[in-house]
């Protein structure tokens, strides 16, 4: 695909800031015809749609109308009052992060140069974080880069980032045979796990469910990221390898985060939020990962 067509493709947080949605409100245009998939760029985590340029700003005028769609759609199969009630709970959470927002970057002036960009940096891979887990996963690529950058440049050289490993099972995957005796036992392949641990010729992932603990704790806030051991393993150098933390033993993976609330993401959009990372990310001369303009 040549540059010039390239130009005319938009991807998510673009269309986002464009028509004033949350990026969850793209599928649903997409599943009601008025967006059409263009082109997918494959990232390490997940894969981003684009979608044409003038395709887009075609719905700018039509927006109002779908939006009221939408409305008496949740209204008709949710019921009125409820909903009612809903978007207003939405409106004033809206109105509580955006105080909130203003009152955490007036917290920050008073601070050093470093500390305010790095709070500032966490506080939008907060959020990165949260739209992240609502189904974009290519934004994962972002948050690591900006992790990676972080180990890179400030592990072990200031008292603000701790990062330790939260010790996971191996994954275990049964082999065909292992897999029959299960069913001729009549047991699930996790009560056969469980029971027998599988064979040699079962394959064993190393720390499948472990995972890496990021805390950036300055002034009176803390803010908390996770990553999988096997993403951050070689970030380390083997003299300088983060500490154990003990947390109770338990199968299968952590569940962290959450996905983005809409009133998080109108109060802190998805375009500014890739622009601020990556703008953090420029200060150690590393390219955008995504286009923002």
């Amino acid at each position: 695909m040549s540059i010039s067509n390239e130009q005319e493709l938009l991807n998510p947080a673009q269309i986002s800031q464009t028509l004033g949605i949350n990026p969850i409100n793209i599928i649903r245009l997409t599943r009601e015809g008025y967006l059409e998939v263009k082109k997918q760029v494959s990232f390490k985590n997940g894969v981003m749609q684009l979608f044409n340029r003038t395709q887009v700003q075609t719905l700018i005028p039509a927006m109002p109308r779908i939006k009221q769609a939408w409305e008496r759609y949740d209204n008709y199969h949710h019921g009125g009052n409820r909903m009612a009630r809903a978007r207003a709970y939405r409106h004033q959470s809206y109105r509580d992060k955006v105080n909130r927002k203003e009152q955490f970057f007036n917290s920050l002036n008073e601070l050093t140069q470093e500390r305010h960009e790095i709070l500032k940096t966490a506080y939008y891979l907060y959020y990165l974080n949260h739209y992240a887990k609502a189904g974009s996963s290519y934004l994962y690529d972002l948050k690591e880069t900006v992790l990676h950058t972080l180990v890179k440049n400030y592990y072990q050289r200031t008292d603000w980032l701790k990062i330790s490993l939260i010790e996971g099972t191996n994954k275990i995957v049964l082999c065909p045979e292992c897999r029959a005796k299960a069913n001729n036992q009549r047991l699930s392949y996790l009560e056969y796990l469980d029971k027998t641990g599988g064979c040699n010729k079962c394959i064993k992932e190393y720390k499948y469910y472990s995972l890496y603990e990021f805390i950036i704790c300055c002034q009176d806030y803390r803010f908390c990221f996770h990553t999988p051991y096997s993403t951050a393993k070689r970030w380390f150098n083997k003299q300088a390898l983060p500490p154990c933390k003990e947390c109770p033993e338990r199968e299968g993976a952590y569940a962290f985060g959450r996905a983005i609330y809409d009133s998080e993401a109108k109060a802190v959009e998805l375009i500014e939020v890739i622009d601020e990372l990556q703008n953090f990310l420029a200060l150690y001369n590393i390219e955008p990962l995504i286009d923002t303009y």
